[in-house]
């Protein structure tokens, strides 16, 4: 695999983190020697993962299916 870093021209998604690349920001670029179509874009720097934030108006107990999936003792 060979890489390098370019400036994007369009808006990808990370391969590694899957955060968005805007158009115009520096990335890492890897291309597959075997199948050169074969692309991957990555930051340079993925951003730190987002914290769940827990509001008062989520439900305390899980939501129960509608349904009961049915064994069949054929």
């Amino acid at each position: 695999m060979s890489d390098h870093i370019t400036v994007a021209k369009h808006n990808h998604f990370c391969d590694f983190c899957g955060g968005l690349i805007p158009k115009g920001t520096k990335c890492r670029i890897i291309h597959d020697d075997f199948m050169p179509k074969l692309v991957y874009f990555e930051h340079l720097h993925c951003p730190p993962p987002k914290t769940a934030v827990v509001s008062p108006s989520t439900p305390k107990q899980p939501i129960k299916p509608k349904f009961t999936p049915a064994f069949c003792a054929c």
